[in-house]
Parts: C-alpha cells; sequence; structure tokens
C-alpha cells in the first residue's frame, strides 16, 4: 500500500507534557464556563419568560441550522493547518490560511443573502410566534444573524490557535466571552428595553468584541496569518472537497437537533420548546466537555498520521475514547439520577416534570453522540470523508422524519429522545464499519474488548449503586442522598475504570504522570 508505519516509540516529553496540559487547562476552562453558563442561563429565563426563551431558543434554532458551515470550515482549515505543520510545510500554512480566509468571506455574503430571504421566511409562514411578538422576533433574528456572520470570519485565526495547540490563548478568550455573555445576562434583566431585542443586541457586540481578539492574536502571535495570494495549486478544491462531505455530516447532526426543535414547536408550542432548550443547555455543557478532550487530541493525532505515526496515532484514539466514556458517565449518572433536585436548584421551584424528563434523556443522547469524536477525529486525518459520511449520514438524516412520524401518530413529546438516541446508536455501529474501511490499523474486535466490554460492568455497577442509594437514603434527607450520589457516584466509576477499564500501560502512564505532579521519588 505504500505506507511506511513507525515503530510503537513513546512520544517525546514535550508532545505528551503539551497533550496532558492542553487537556488540563480545557478542563478547568470548561468546568468555569459550564458553572457560568448554566448560572447565566437562569439570569435568562427570569429575564426573558418562558415564552421568550421559547421564543429565543427557535429563532437561534433556524441560525443554528447554518452554524455547520462555520464549523465545517473550521474543522476543514484546522485538518490542513495541523497536517502541514506535521509535514513541516511552512508554505503551505500560509496558503491555507488565505484561501480560508477567502472561502470564510464568500460563506458570509451568501449567508445573509440566504437568511435575509428564506429565514424570515420561515419565522413568518412555519414557526408558532404570538403576534404581539413577532416584530421583536425578526429583529432578535437579525441581530443573532449578524453575530453567527463574524463568527464566520474569525475562523482561519480561531484555526491557527487550535493548530498551534496553543489552548491556553483558546481558553482565556473563550472564557472572557463566557463572562461577556454572563453580563449581557445582567444588563437584560436590568434594561427596561424589550429584554428579546436587547439581550439579542448584546450578544451580537460580544461576537464582535471576540472576533477582533482572535484577528489580533492570528496577526501578532502567528506568521502565517498574513494575507497573501494563494500559490499552492488545487488548494481550493481540497479544502472545499474536504469540507463537502465535512457539510453532510455536520448537516445532518444540526438538523437532528434544530429539525426536532422546530418539530416541537409545530406540533407543541414555544413551552415544550422552552423545556427542549434547557435539555439544550446540559447538551451545550456536556459536549463542551467533550470538546475540550478532543482538542487536546485531535492535532498531535492528526500530525501522527501524517508522520506515519500509526501505532501512537491508535494510543491516542483509544486514551481519548476511554476519557470521553468514563468522565462522561461520572458526570452523567450523578446528573441522571438527581437531576430534579439540580434542576430545582439550578431554575428554581417552576420546573416541570417534562423538562427534567427532557434533561436526563438528553445527556444519555449527548454521550452516545461524544463517542462519535474519536473516530471522526481518525477519519479527517485520512481524508477519506466520502466513504465514512455518506453510509453515516444517510442513517442521521433518518432521525426527523422518524420524530415526524411520532408525533403524527399522537406519541408524546418526550418520543423525540427515541429517534435520537436510536439513530445515534445506529449510526455509530456504522461508523465503526466505515472507520475499519477508512484507515486499515483499526480493529473492531479490538474496539470492542478494549472499551465495550469492560464498560459495560462499570456503568451497570455505579448506575445500580446511585439508584440504591437515591431509593433509600432521599426518604431520610434529600442533601445526604444528593451529596453521597455526587460524590461517591463520580469515585466508584473512577476506581472502576482504572482498574477494569483501561490497560496497564495506560495505567502505568497515569500513575507517572502523578507520581511528576506530586514529585514523588
Amino acid at each position: 500500500m505504500g505506507m511506511t508505519v513507525k515503530n510503537d516509540t513513546t512520544p517525546t516529553n514535550i508532545g505528551s507534557k503539551r497533550i496532558v496540559s492542553n487537556a488540563i487547562v480545557l478542563f478547568v476552562r470548561i468546568l468555569v464556563l459550564t458553572l457560568i453558563s448554566l448560572y447565566s442561563v437562569r439570569i435568562i429565563i427570569n429575564g426573558l419568560g418562558e415564552i421568550d426563551y421559547g421564543i429565543y431558543n427557535t429563532v437561534i434554532g433556524i441560525i443554528t441550522t447554518c452554524t455547520f458551515i462555520s464549523s465545517v470550515l473550521a474543522l476543514s482549515v484546522q485538518r490542513f493547518y495541523s497536517f502541514s505543520l506535521g509535514k513541516n510545510q511552512s508554505d503551505m500554512i500560509s496558503d491555507v490560511f488565505s484561501a480560508s480566509t477567502n472561502i470564510s468571506l464568500i460563506m458570509a455574503i451568501v449567508v445573509l443573502v440566504i437568511f435575509e430571504t428564506a429565514g424570515c421566511w420561515v419565522i413568518y409562514n412555519f414557526l408558532t410566534i404570538p403576534d404581539f411578538r413577532m416584530a421583536a422576533t425578526l429583529q432578535a433574528f437579525q441581530f443573532a444573524l449578524f453575530a453567527f456572520i463574524l463568527s464566520l470570519l474569525q475562523i482561519p485565526y480561531t484555526a491557527a490557535i487550535f493548530a498551534h495547540e496553543d489552548m491556553r490563548i483558546y481558553a482565556i478568550i473563550s472564557t472572557f466571552e463566557c463572562f461577556s455573555k454572563l453580563g449581557a445576562a445582567y444588563l437584560m434583566s436590568m434594561s427596561s428595553y424589550d429584554h428579546l431585542v436587547f439581550y439579542s443586541a448584546l450578544l451580537m457586540a460580544v461576537s464582535l468584541l471576540i472576533m477582533l481578539c482572535y484577528v489580533y492574536i492570528g496577526k501578532t502571535r502567528y506568521s502565517e496569518c498574513k494575507y497573501q495570494k494563494v500559490r499552492t495549486k488545487g488548494l481550493y478544491r481540497r479544502l472545499l472537497s474536504f469540507s463537502s462531505w465535512t457539510f453532510l455530516g455536520t448537516t445532518a447532526n444540526v438538523g437532528l437537533i434544530q429539525g426536532n426543535t422546530i418539530l416541537l414547536n409545530i406540533f407543541f408550542g414555544p413551552i415544550m420548546n422552552a423545556a427542549f432548550g434547557i435539555a439544550l443547555q446540559i447538551n451545550n455543557a456536556f459536549t463542551s466537555l467533550n470538546n475540550c478532550i478532543v482538542l487536546a487530541l485531535r492535532p498531535a493525532m492528526i500530525k501522527s498520521y501524517a508522520d506515519n505515526n500509526y501505532p501512537y496515532l491508535n494510543k491516542l484514539f483509544y486514551i481519548g475514547n476511554k476519557m470521553l466514556l468514563y468522565i462522561l458517565i461520572a458526570i452523567g449518572i450523578p446528573f441522571i439520577v438527581e437531576m430534579d433536585v439540580i434542576l430545582h436548584l439550578w431554575l428554581g421551584d417552576q420546573v416541570s416534570d417534562t423538562t427534567i424528563l427532557f434533561a436526563r434523556l438528553m445527556i444519555i443522547y449527548t454521550i452516545c453522540m461524544a463517542m462519535n469524536l474519536p473516530i471522526t477525529t481518525v477519519v479527517q486525518a485520512t481524508g477519506k470523508l466520502k466513504q465514512y459520511h455518506l453510509p453515516v449520514e444517510t442513517v442521521t438524516l433518518m432521525c426527523v422524519p422518524l420524530t415526524a412520524l411520532f408525533f403524527s401518530l399522537h406519541l408524546p413529546a418526550w418520543s423525540v429522545f427515541s429517534s435520537m438516541i436510536g439513530i445515534c446508536v445506529i449510526s455509530h455501529i456504522v461508523r465503526l464499519f466505515c472507520l475499519r474501511h477508512c484507515y486499515r490499523f483499526f480493529s473492531i474486535r479490538q474496539y470492542v474488548s478494549a472499551l465495550c466490554i469492560p464498560a459495560i460492568p462499570i456503568i451497570l455497577i455505579a448506575f445500580l449503586f446511585a439508584l440504591i442509594v437515591h431509593s433509600h437514603l432521599r426518604v431520610q434527607s434529600i442533601t445526604a442522598c444528593f451529596l453521597t450520589i455526587v460524590i461517591a457516584t463520580p469515585l466508584i466509576i473512577i476506581l472502576l475504570a482504572y482498574s477494569m477499564g483501561i490497560s496497564r500501560e495506560e495505567r502505568t502512564i497515569i500513575r507517572q504522570f502523578i507520581k511528576s505532579k506530586l514529585k514523588i521519588s
């Protein structure tokens, strides 16, 4: 096959320390941002009210149906940046920046035209919006649209930060962004102006400020972030070809969420959108945690593939899978069992049973989706996206029609998660076979034996423990029950994962890392 495989060597100390350091920085970042974001939701709901909050999530949902454009382009540019760095092709890196700048500008213009026409038409003709809130809804839509366009224009600069693995810079700016949005929520709650419109305008201002920060960092820190004529032949074609198949994948995933959001609005109205919107906030928090793990690993995985160091790539792949699974279930199981307490602490007393059920089911869906990330990263490194996305997204695109069928049969609103989780599980199985086809060093049998089989008893033991504590201790003391589950369940999962879920080599790496941090001789 014309491919040389390097010996399975231990990664350099610099590379390993950078990955660990980036993972810690991003984890701390996401912990802070999650707490701030969840607190912000309470302020936003109190400031907007239930109807306006449902309207806001629906309007943002329309814009979000196009965020796949920014995520697709960002993934494409990051991949080519990292691949070029792995090959030490400095001229190629400069061309990637200039080409991505041109593509971002063209996409921003196209998005503006489409949403100023089709977007307004959808709001007028399909969404359930009270007549007295239509004018405010359209103004909020305009501000959200321009905020999205600003996020498009910053892609070449954020991609440079990720490719150089400067996650501290990203953590600082994104933390500042989160605090700015919290400030916007406070200002909105104290404003005498229409809260929906005023909050949307403040978010657009925050987007402008963040874009200027990324541009400044890119221009002053990275030599390749200087616009020039693109010299690499075929670069536009390669970028757009890569993007086109990633586009299909992201379209399907965005459509799965936002299509179901619109269906809930059509069949059940804004109140159900508010419950789904709260569940999506939990999804966003967990997804951010997923991304902080993958962001720390993705550049090294792509560089390893470019350098033909497949054994190291395989190590990173399994480490990423195990980190995602065990961290998510350590957080997810206590959340699921104690969701009613968590939501009441977060949002106050006005929490419906539907919201609690939606939030629990959303966590299950989010964990299932997270396990796709390491697979997608390896496929992106290979560049063989057509063989991957075409079969996978064919399955994923069936979710919204399936939800529409459920609702047409008068099934309850929570049945939306039956289609979401079911389709996610089926598509994951398809992903594994596609990865085996795209990357010949992957073994489905090894994936099942190294990850799936050890994970099943760990999940069952932890979940049964949480349920037993909940059923026996809840009657005596809600606080004692909550604290026991939240503290003890993650500890049990960590101990079980260390003893049953990871390999001997991975245990050795963990012990060495802890000793180095504690300076134990």
